[in-house]
């Protein structure tokens, strides 16, 4: 996996020499014409932009909320394809748990992980959705007023995995937007409304279009 695909995490500002995407009017076009976006927190965001030809990421940010799309192409011959929905959800979870996982979250923030996945649907069609936390990932910071130290909280992101025109892409937010308190509050990823971040997600996806996808994507 190149190592493009863990810069939108770790967080550097869009520049000329990371950016290889085009943002304008609120509209983000990856490179290749692989996918647009509008911006679902306005026209100025903070963009965080990372690919490495077609895999990569794109990250909006206004302090307080974060949508992301991270993307490779299909990694499994079959990901696509009109097969047994069996099967479809094995690519989707294993391209998630076996590729993105470990290099995007948890190789940018240790003691990432996965506190509850498992197969879905997605605006009509297979996904694989899943709920992770990951410490200091959070799009909220906080300052020490006393020493102008910075940190971030930590995160509970709900993410949805599917594929589209020969692609495999995650749409990610955060599942809540506070900063966990000094005792620990988390969220109860058991809870039976576990993922009510996807209405979010299915905002998010409403506004994007795949340039290379097949009639109908």
């Amino acid at each position: 996996m190149p190592a493009a695909l863990l810069l939108a995490l770790i967080a550097a500002p869009l520049n000329a020499e990371l950016a290889h995407g085009e943002f304008s009017e609120g509209i983000y076009i990856a490179p290749g014409l692989l996918f647009t976006v509008k911006s679902p927190l306005g026209p100025r965001p903070i963009l965080f932009d990372s690919f490495e030809r077609a895999t990569g990421a794109v990250t909006f940010i206004d302090g307080v909320q974060l949508f992301g799309v991270v993307c490779t192409p299909d990694l499994d011959v079959l990901a696509g394809a009109v097969i047994d929905a069996e099967v479809t959800m094995a690519i989707l979870r294993n391209w998630f748990r076996e590729a993105v996982f470990p290099a995007f979250f948890a190789g940018a923030l240790p003691g990432s992980t996965i506190l509850r996945d498992e197969p879905g649907e997605f605006e009509g069609q297979p996904a694989w959705v899943a709920l992770l936390y990951l410490p200091g990932g959070s799009a909220l910071v906080r300052s020490d007023p006393a020493t102008g130290q910075v940190t971030r909280g930590d995160s509970w992101r709900g993410v949805v995995v599917f594929s589209r025109g020969g692609q495999t892409y995650l749409l990610m937010t955060e599942a809540i937007t506070e900063l966990a308190d000094p005792g620990g509050q988390a969220f109860d990823a058991s809870v039976p409304d576990w993922n009510h971040f996807l209405p979010k997600l299915a905002q998010f996806y409403r506004g994007m279009t795949f340039m290379t996808a097949a009639a109908g994507s």
